[in-house]
């Protein structure tokens, strides 16, 4: 959503600067175009758009922190957990205090005691994601997936394995994220971003003019 928004402003500033330049510079006779209006306007966007994708590129490039500092929630932890949600519960809490190996035990506890809790294996999953630990995470996905076939968190987390982190398949994501947009029927601005990339094989050059030509909004 936030990088609609963004291409949004840099259209409407993109337009407001061709009205503008094309008032303050007049078209000689003959000239069916004002190149001057037309050259500032391609300039403008051409920074823009570039700004944009620097911060798509810094974002995925970014350190990941979630499982190496401390985290301060509100909630409190269970004293006793018993039952598979306990456990799962423990885990999120765990989780969300940045104590991601304990995360990791809560989850297998509620695993065991509930071999079919899709929620836990996603969970347990995204938690080895950001450990890196992608070798662990992709058996957790599978499963869950073949639980719930539909379960559009674990085809997103699995479609990242593949197009970003661990045994590259820039098909296999491909196939997860137009399965996510078949099933939320909604384009969402994230999973197109995510199918952008791997259609062009990650960052490189044909991704940026993608970007520019407006193949990104398209989104399939």
């Amino acid at each position: 959503m936030k990088l609609a928004v963004l291409l949004f402003f840099a259209t409407l500033i993109t337009c407001l600067v061709y009205i503008f330049s094309s008032k303050r510079v007049r078209v000689k006779k003959g000239k069916k175009f004002n190149v001057v209006a037309i050259g500032a306007t391609a300039i403008v966007a051409c920074v823009l758009l570039s700004f944009i994708a620097f911060g798509m590129y810094t974002s995925t490039t970014a350190p990941d922190t979630q499982c190496t500092t401390a985290h301060a929630i509100p909630s409190r932890p269970l004293a006793a957990p018993k039952t598979a949600a306990d456990y799962f519960f423990q885990g999120n809490y765990d989780y969300d205090t940045g104590d991601c190996k304990r995360a990791i035990l809560d989850y297998t506890q509620a695993i065991t005691r509930n071999p079919d809790y899709v929620e836990a294996f996603n969970n347990r999953a995204y938690t080895y994601m950001r450990m890196k630990d992608y070798k662990d995470a992709l058996p957790d996905l599978d499963r869950a997936i073949q639980i719930n076939s539909r379960y559009i968190q674990a085809l997103m987390n699995r479609g990242d394995i593949h197009n970003y982190y661990y045994h590259i398949d820039r098909q296999a994501a491909i196939a997860d994220y137009e399965r996510v947009i078949s099933l939320t029927n909604n384009r969402d601005t994230s999973v197109c971003g995510h199918l952008f990339l791997a259609k062009h094989n990650g960052w490189n050059a044909g991704t940026v003019v993608g970007l520019f030509s407006g193949e990104f909004l398209s989104c399939r």
